[in-house]
């Protein structure tokens, strides 16, 4: 009988540091995914940003050009419309990711 009780408080305290181990481990990985959810938090706010200052330097570009001043000029137009195709680049990536 002394010895079932011994073995049963062995078993126990295993048991217990098992489930102490166990439960620091969880506790760690909560805290790791309670910082990845800030991390993508993070990158979507600056990605939405990004994304609204694009559309706007975009449409402020069209509106600067609407003339066709610097799309004329050799050096100054070629600049221009690489800027330009850029912003195209970058305003249709932007809305093919929201599609």
């Amino acid at each position: 009988m002394e010895a079932t009780i011994v073995i049963l408080a062995v078993v126990l305290l295993l048991s217990l540091l098992v489930n102490i181990n166990q439960l620091r481990k969880q506790e760690a990985k909560d805290a790791y995914i309670d910082e990845l959810e800030t991390s993508n938090n993070e990158y979507y706010d600056f990605f939405v940003g990004l994304k609204e200052r694009i559309g706007n330097s975009h449409s402020q570009l069209k509106q600067l050009d609407r003339l066709g001043a610097f799309e004329s000029d050799d050096e100054t137009g070629f600049i221009f419309k690489e800027m330009l195709d850029i912003h195209k680049a970058l305003v249709k990536g932007f809305s093919d990711e929201g599609s």
